[in-house]
């Protein structure tokens, strides 16, 4: 069944708390002056435009037609722990999976294949995501220079996107790079069949400053 104006604002900041946002820092996110504007629309008192539900949608990483269903969020648990090759061939299928999902061909990056060369003898980072023992998601970052670090291989399991595992991964690595100094972060997106992937970034502040190239400084 359809949910009335009050029941999807309703499910909006049930959705919203689940993401650890207060008003102040969504209705930020969203271009609103003050907290206002979404207070309104979480008390039913006014109505929320398509754009903005889609905008809204690709905030708090939920499917859209979560505002209109009667359907729950239920966040997945999981937690989220530096790389170990333990996890190295769960991590290539995941990865594999979320290429497949994409329509892409699936093909394995070859940084994947030795992270320990890759990423921690360089001085960089790279975690997984995990629900048990089982890779859900993974990310990690290279150095571009001493005060930019750009994402690379932010990867979700395909059935699990869009329920927050992105979202605590980029905290996770901006936490840490924010305490080793650096003021820039980047992200190189890919083609276009990458575009979900871009509105993911733009959603969190960050900017196209090239083709296919996004940053955000960091605050």
């Amino acid at each position: 069944m359809n949910k009335t104006k009050k029941e999807i604002g309703e499910t909006i900041r049930e959705v919203r708390k689940e993401r650890g946002l207060s008003q102040e820092e969504l209705s930020k996110r969203m271009g609103f002056k003050d907290r206002s504007g979404l207070t309104k629309i979480e008390t039913g008192v006014n109505d929320i435009s398509g754009e903005a539900l889609a905008q809204l949608a690709e905030l708090l990483e939920v499917h859209v037609g979560i505002f209109f269903t009667g359907k729950t969020c239920t966040l997945p648990e999981f937690r989220i722990v530096r790389y170990d090759d333990y996890y190295r061939d769960d991590m290539i299928f995941m990865v594999l999976s979320a290429k497949d999902a994409l329509g892409k061909i699936p093909s394995i990056n070859p940084d994947l294949l030795d992270i320990e060369s890759n990423y921690f003898a360089k001085g960089d980072m790279f975690w997984v995501a995990l629900d048990g023992v089982r890779v859900i998601g993974c990310v990690g970052y290279e150095t571009i220079n001493p005060s930019e670090a750009r994402v690379h291989r932010l990867y979700i399991k395909p059935e699990l996107k869009r329920q927050g595992v992105g979202s605590a991964l980029m905290q996770t690595l901006e936490k840490y790079i924010r305490e080793r100094g650096y003021t820039k972060i980047s992200i190189h997106t890919g083609d276009e069949k990458y575009w979900e992937s871009k509105l993911f970034y733009k959603a969190k502040g960050f900017v196209e400053t090239q083709p296919n190239i996004l940053e955000r400084n960091l605050d």
